[in-house]
C-alpha cells in the first residue's frame, strides 16, 4: 500500500456526538497532530467524510460516500460513531439516514455494509459503535446494533484486520487518537494492531477494570465506604460499577487531569458491553456482590501471603 495517502470516513449513526467531542480534546498527541502528519508513520491521512467537522454538505457530502463504495476513496479507513438500527423495524419509515443523492436516500446501516467490503479497517468509537449502547437499551424499539454485531467478530476488513472497539460513552480522548493510530499503522503495514481481548478492546488499554485502575481504591482496601455524596471513601456503596468495568477513565481524563471517581462520581459502567442495561443499570444500584466477595476473599488471601513474606529476612 502507497505509504504517504490514506483517506478517512467517519460516519455518525444513533449518536449524541460526544465520541467526536471527546477527540478534539486529545492531547497525546492531538486531533491535530494526526490530521497534520506530525506523527511519524501516520503522514498522508486525510478525513474526507465527518458530518460534523467537514466543509461539504448536502449532495456533494452524500457523493463522498457513493464515491467510495465505488472504490474512488480506496484505501480508507472506516469509523463508526453511534449505534446501527434495523431499518426492517421503520417500514416503510426510515431511522438512521446520512444524507441523499440524485433521490436516493443513503442509509446509515446500507452504507455501512458497502463501505465494510471495501475498508482497509474498521474502527467503532464509543459504547454506541461498539455494542449498541444507549440506543441498544431496553426495549431496543430501533433494533439498534453494534459495528460488532452488526458485521460479526469474524469479520475481516480488505487488509484481513477485525473490527476494532473503543468502548466508553464517551472513550478518553487519548484512547481514541491512540486506537485510531494503531489502526492507521495497521492499515498501511507499518505495524501490527495491539492484541484484542473478546470484545475486540486493545487489552492495553481495557485489560484493568476501572476498580483495580481507580486513586481512590485504597479505600476499598481499608474498608471505607462512602455512603453520601461528597463523603470520603469507596464509591461502591453508592453504586460504583468499577468492578465489574474494564476501563482506564477512572484515574485520568486528559491531560493528568479528570477521572470518574477521582472527581467523587461513581462508574456507571458506560465502558461494559450491555451498557446501559444489567448488570450497569440502575446507575445508583450497587454492583452485584459476587465480585466484590472474590476480590476480597483474594485479596485477604494475598494480604497475608504478603504479610508472612515480610517475616522473612531481606538478605541484600
Amino acid at each position: 500500500m502507497e505509504e504517504e495517502r490514506l483517506n478517512i470516513i467517519w460516519l455518525e449513526g444513533q449518536d449524541c456526538a460526544g465520541c467526536t467531542i471527546s477527540i478534539k480534546q486529545a492531547s497525546n498527541p492531538t486531533l491535530i497532530d494526526i490530521l497534520t502528519g506530525a506523527i511519524p508513520g501516520l503522514e498522508g491521512l486525510k478525513l474526507i467524510y465527518h458530518p460534523t467537522l467537514m466543509f461539504e454538505w448536502g449532495e456533494d457530502a452524500a457523493k463522498i460516500l457513493v464515491d467510495a463504495a465505488d472504490g474512488k476513496y480506496d484505501p480508507f479507513v472506516l469509523i463508526l460513531e453511534g449505534a446501527i438500527p434495523d431499518e426492517s423495524k421503520a417500514s416503510p419509515g426510515v431511522f438512521c439516514v446520512l444524507g441523499e443523492y440524485e433521490g436516493e436516500v443513503l442509509k446509515l446501516s446500507e452504507t455501512v455494509e458497502k463501505l465494510a467490503k471495501r475498508c482497509a479497517a474498521a474502527v467503532a468509537i464509543g459504547t454506541c459503535a461498539s455494542y449498541g449502547g444507549v440506543p441498544h437499551g431496553e426495549p431496543n424499539p430501533t433494533g439498534a446494533r453494534g459495528l460488532l454485531d452488526f458485521l460479526g467478530k469474524d469479520w475481516k476488513s480488505s487488509l484481513g484486520l477485525p473490527v476494532i472497539c473503543i468502548p466508553g460513552c464517551p472513550p478518553r480522548p487519548d484512547n481514541i487518537v491512540e486506537v485510531l493510530g494503531h489502526a492507521v499503522l495497521a492499515a498501511k503495514e507499518i505495524a501490527p494492531l495491539p492484541e484484542l481481548d473478546e470484545w475486540h478492546r486493545p487489552i492495553y488499554l481495557y485489560g484493568a477494570t476501572a476498580h483495580e485502575l481507580c486513586p481512590i481504591c485504597g479505600y476499598y482496601s481499608g474498608g471505607i465506604d462512602a455512603h453520601a455524596f461528597g463523603e470520603v471513601g469507596c464509591l461502591g456503596a453508592l453504586g460504583c460499577k468499577g468492578i465489574i468495568t474494564n476501563c482506564n477513565a477512572s484515574n485520568m481524563w486528559m491531560d493528568g487531569y479528570g477521572g470518574c471517581t477521582r472527581t467523587g462520581v461513581p462508574c456507571f459502567g458506560c465502558a461494559h458491553p450491555d451498557f446501559p442495561d444489567a448488570p450497569t443499570s440502575p446507575f445508583f444500584a450497587k454492583a452485584p456482590v459476587g465480585p466484590f466477595v472474590t476480590e476480597t476473599i483474594r485479596g485477604t488471601l494475598g494480604h497475608l501471603k504478603m504479610g508472612l513474606e515480610r517475616l522473612k529476612r531481606r538478605v541484600i
